[in-house]
């Protein structure tokens, strides 16, 4: 039991990481946020929770739609409660309002969210201009410590997060054609073709986990003054390349198992077909290397 429970955290590393990271963070938020402010550590602990991130790309991103999120609340708050007084009305109108404004300024999914959240932790009771501006000050006290720990979010960049991403998706693509190709030379069952599409569909789901880190290896590149915006621009066309990679993995497995439906493939044609896949699952394992070694070698030349 304890090996199983050790295996589930080893095998999680860095969720692990981030949760520490985050534990600490938020601890300190609030320390800080009653040191310097009355009353200050919780709205700080909570902005700190809410903003911090596996990168300080992601984390400055989240913490400016926090501070964003928390000025457009106090004023809306303000407004609504001296409009509505405290109350059902004034509540409603201040997620409504806040929402609309957090879309108008296209803030972003996330923070559209949050703009309505850091509101109503502002529209709190003992609404004043003073706690108002207390609460706001808290937020960026919070904001600014979940971008500074941010940075020991993850051991590695959104770079090399982007290649072990590619390299994985790869990798098991190779593995799946290699399989494929065994089962053809072997001769297969409709239910082993099943087996292959349902994992070429597995594959297909983590397509938009590689887009979303591309797009932030990107954003990374362009604003941060270590990262090289020529290999982020690479890694974007590499995640590409996987992703069509997958698909055609995909329409593989489901030509096969179409074939296994209506009878199976011809023998004269068997032999062909498995080399072919073969070749394929050497050829897309051997890019995954070529990849993954490209980026040792360049943190072995940056360190």
């Amino acid at each position: 039991m304890v090996k199983r429970v050790k295996k589930l955290f080893a095998d999680r590393k860095s969720w692990v990481r981030l949760i520490v990271v985050s534990a600490v963070a938020s601890g300190v938020a609030w320390k800080l946020g009653d040191l310097l402010l009355k009353d200050g550590g919780v709205v700080a602990a909570i902005i700190c929770a809410l903003s911090i991130r596996i990168s300080l790309y992601k984390s400055v991103r989240e913490g400016f739609g926090q501070i964003v999120g928390t000025a457009i609340g106090a004023g809306v708050a303000l407004a609504c409660v001296s409009i509505f007084n405290f109350g059902v009305i004034s509540v409603s109108m201040t997620v409504l309002l806040c929402s609309v404004v957090a879309r108008a300024l296209h803030l972003g999914e996330v923070a559209s969210v949050n703009v309505p959240v850091t509101a109503l932790i502002v529209i709190g009771p003992g609404l004043s201009e003073s706690t108002a501006f207390s609460r706001l000050s808290s937020t960026l006290i919070g904001a600014a410590v979940a971008i500074i720990f941010s940075y020991f979010a993850h051991a590695k960049t959104p770079a090399a997060r982007m290649v072990d991403k590619i390299s994985s998706l790869a990798n098991k693509c190779a593995k799946l054609l290699g399989e494929m190709s065994e089962g053809v030379a072997a001769g297969f069952t409709q239910d082993e073709a099943g087996n292959w599409l349902a994992k070429a569909r597995l594959l297909v789901e983590e397509i938009p986990g590689v887009r979303a880190q591309a797009v932030e290896a990107r954003g990374h590149a362009k604003w941060f003054p270590t990262a090289e915006v020529d290999e982020a621009e690479e890694l974007y066309v590499r995640g590409v390349a996987v992703e069509h990679t997958v698909v055609q993995v995909r329409t593989i497995a489901r030509t096969l198992f179409d074939s296994a439906v209506k009878g199976g493939i011809a023998e004269e044609t068997k032999r062909d077909i498995a080399q072919a896949l073969s070749a394929a699952s050497f050829a897309v394992s051997s890019k995954a290397e070529q990849i993954k070694s490209a980026e040792s070698i360049a943190e072995s030349r940056s360190a």
